[in-house]
């Protein structure tokens, strides 16, 4: 998931590097905010998950323990368990704030930009 969306959002942010992509005023500020507030949440699930590496109450039969471990794996040491896919999600969410800070910031310094040839011709 990070490699395909890490690479959408890394030529995005390339594109706003550049001034290629606008919003209208505000809404890129707003975007970035919710994606911090996103990330938060996702940070706050992801160090939550951690306590879901030990389950017990499964029994001590050998198929008790086998779910227990096989539960466990998915919530980390196993092939791309929760903690891993939650970590890779912030890394998405952290990059697209970045693409909306850098339309914002494109935005604000075109405004000063035009009010100071504005100021300057007289107007």
């Amino acid at each position: 998931m990070v490699s395909i969306n890490g690479n959408l959002w890394s030529e995005l942010g390339a594109r706003a590097e550049e001034g290629e992509l606008y919003f209208e005023p505000g809404v890129a500020q707003k975007c970035a905010q919710r994606c911090a507030e996103l990330g938060a949440e996702l940070d706050r699930i992801r160090r939550g998950a951690a306590s879901l590496g030990r389950i017990d109450g499964l029994g001590h039969l050998p198929s008790g323990t086998a779910l227990a471990r096989k539960f466990e794996q998915k919530a980390s040491g196993g092939e791309y368990p929760l903690d891993q896919a939650l970590a890779d999600h912030i890394t998405v969410v952290e990059e697209m704030q970045s693409v909306f800070e850098k339309i914002a910031a494109n935005y604000a310094t075109a405004e000063e930009s035009n009010a100071q040839r504005f100021t300057e011709s007289g107007g």
